[in-house]
């Protein structure tokens, strides 16, 4: 059986139609890496109902925590300083999705602003905007300037003891760059699995008790032909959900 996986969704606006409803969705390029990795995806919506959230979360056997928007700055105790696009709604959804996810022990796949939410749940806080807080460090936000989701900005440095290492089978792998935030506080209980070549954080885990991931590019839109090593952190993802 393939196993079930829950992907956070964002809103979609409707630029020509202001007056129309805002979507909830989310990049092909996910379904497809779950989809090629062995897993069945199912995207969430946005909601504040306490019991849809546990029944979303009960229906599933992963949960992968999608790219998007900034997190609001206040829930790591900060005013606005660069944080360009913010929503609450989503904020609100998936750090109470993340809540409940670590309480059920269920594998966390955290893609950009999904490793941003995880360090933040746990304590941890970010550079709202790296070419204001940190101006000697490179351009993370390259691969969209490039206008590619393929463009390779950069080759990772990843730590050699950590999971991520395992799985990717080296301490090198190439990446793309669609970011302007970054990890400042590490979070509690989190260890850093890859950094960027001019030191930035590119990647943190925890998988003491369950399988829990998060990357800061986006690896669903290379593993088919940029860089296919990183379909094997796909599989070890759905892997980890085939066991729950």
């Amino acid at each position: 059986m393939r196993p079930l996986i829950g992907i956070t969704s964002g809103e979609i606006y409707n630029k020509e139609h202001p007056w129309s409803p805002y979507v909830f969705g989310q990049s092909y390029t996910y379904i497809d890496a779950v989809i090629e990795a062995g897993g069945t995806p199912v995207i969430f919506p946005i909601t504040a109902n306490q019991d849809v959230i546990d029944q979303l979360l009960g229906s599933v056997d992963g949960v992968l925590l999608a790219g998007g928007n900034d997190l609001t700055p206040q829930l790591y105790g900060q005013e606005m300083a660069g944080t360009i696009d913010n929503s609450k709604a989503r904020d609100d959804f998936e750090m109470l999705l993340l809540q409940h996810t670590l309480q059920a022990h269920k594998p966390i796949l955290g893609i950009c602003r999904g490793m941003q939410l995880l360090n933040v749940q746990r304590g941890g806080t970010l550079y709202q905007n790296i070419k204001d807080n940190l101006p000697g460090k490179d351009n993370h936000d390259s691969s969209n300037e490039a206008k590619s989701i393929e463009h390779l900005a950069h080759t990772l440095r990843v730590e050699p003891s950590s999971a991520l290492a395992a799985i990717v089978g080296g301490i090198e792998i190439q990446t793309n760059s669609h970011h302007h935030q970054a990890i400042d506080k590490l979070g509690e209980g989190l260890i850093v699995n890859s950094y960027a070549e001019d030191g930035l954080i590119e990647g943190i885990e925890d998988m003491r008790s369950s399988y829990i991931m998060a990357v800061q590019s986006h690896p669903e839109s290379l593993f088919q032909l940029a860089e296919p090593k990183w379909r094997l952190l796909f599989q070890s993802f759905i892997d980890a959900s085939r066991k729950v």
